[in-house]
């Protein structure tokens, strides 16, 4: 079977570095993301295992439509009985490139398909007089909470069609529940601890620590914890296929969860997050406590521009704050106090995620690297620093 495992913004080659690590066979890389060709259990291992993906979608067709009749008869062809039921729950959400008005390859003029919500609807109408002529009853629509939630996805006029396999999306553990006022989302923050390179032989330090979620990643991906061993995912609730995909999953969660209690029993971790705000400690305990890993991350309530000596060669991710949504006027020189603040610290490198264009020079230590992210509809940079002579 044809799936589609979808990246955010600037991790795609994380997530097909990801499958090919899992064994996943990947059969493409591309703008949609990374494609593969998957069986039922290896499904059920993507959706326990993927860290770094957003989404994996099960693709049912494509078809070329310039207008919304033709997307519409696509829709048709498409045997939406074998996912399906005349009592499903279903909803469709469509994305990717609106098809402007204009002359097709055909000869012919074609309206376009200029409005995304335009095309959901053509869709949801194609499933509905379907199952209604085949079963002589209208299946429900419902957006909030689906049984069955279909994908339309839009590329150079042509549409594919996907059902969501997981549902809420990946990056929703169902571990980290406390957020902060400017949450970091897991799968970027997986992401960010991917692209550090933090290799467990020394101390891993987040001094702005937020509601703790760097930490969390950094802990599971260290003891190989599966980000989805104690959640549940879409397609178990199918109408059709749900009972052999839980039987799957359940196999596969089963198993990521003695490997994670044995990974826990016997993990030695050096790992301290810290922040200026008691609310925030007591977030960052409240999800380490979910994740069970609270006495595996070493806790405090500090200022981070007084961060004490540190093991030589410790390595700093963190995420402080941008001035949008938290920081206000005297974030730059919050970061100019960091710069001073953290040499002779042996601090061997740090890896800051920002979203200020002034971190960098406001920072002053020498840059290595940079790598473009998005967080919840910021664009951030992951910048990497080593300390100045």
């Amino acid at each position: 079977m044809h799936c589609l495992a979808l990246a955010a913004p600037g991790t795609l080659d994380l997530v097909a570095a990801e499958c090919r690590a899992m064994g996943l066979p990947v059969t493409a890389v591309d703008a949609d993301g990374v494609h593969l060709n998957l069986q039922w259990k290896q499904i059920a291992r993507a959706l326990v295992h993927l860290r770094i993906a957003t989404r994996l979608l099960l693709h049912l067709a494509s078809h070329a439509a310039p207008d919304g009749e033709t997307l519409y008869r696509a829709a048709l062809r498409i045997d939406w009985a074998d996912w399906l039921t005349a009592r499903s729950t279903f909803a469709v959400f469509a994305t990717g490139d609106p098809v402007p008005a204009g002359v097709g390859a055909d000869g012919r003029k074609h309206a376009g398909l200029v409005d995304l919500r335009f095309v959901a609807v053509r869709v949801k109408d194609a499933i509905a007089d379907e199952m209604t002529r085949r079963f002589g009853q209208r299946p429900d629509v419902d957006r909030n909470d689906p049984v069955v939630s279909i994908v339309v996805r839009g590329r150079q006029g042509r549409w594919g069609f996907y059902l969501d396999l997981c549902d809420p999306p990946l990056s929703m553990r169902g571990v980290c529940e406390i957020k902060g006022p400017a949450p970091l989302r897991e799968n970027v923050a997986a992401a960010v601890v991917d692209l550090a390179g933090w290799d467990r032989r020394g101390r891993l330090l987040d001094p702005m620590c937020g509601s703790g979620t760097l930490v969390v990643e950094a802990a599971c991906k260290a003891l190989g914890i599966a980000p989805g061993c104690t959640r549940t995912f879409a397609c178990e609730r199918w109408p059709q296929h749900g009972k052999a995909m839980r039987t799957w999953l359940d196999t596969e969660r089963s198993a990521a969860v003695e490997r994670a209690r044995s990974a826990i029993a016997a993990a030695r971790l050096d790992i301290v997050a810290s922040d200026v705000d008691p609310h925030a400690v007591a977030a960052t305990r409240g999800n380490l406590q979910s994740a069970g890993l609270a006495e595996l991350v070493q806790l405090e309530c500090r200022d981070a521009r007084e961060i004490p000596p540190q093991p030589a060669g410790t390595v700093v991710v963190t995420n402080p704050p941008y001035g949008e949504r938290i920081g206000g006027d005297e974030v730059e020189t919050l970061y100019r106090d960091l710069g001073h603040g953290w040499r002779g610290k042996g601090i061997a490198a740090a890896h800051v995620l920002s979203g200020a264009d002034g971190f960098a020079t406001a920072f002053g230590w020498h840059q290595t690297g940079r790598h473009r992210l998005n967080n919840g509809g910021l664009d951030v940079e992951l910048l990497a620093f080593e300390p100045p002579p």
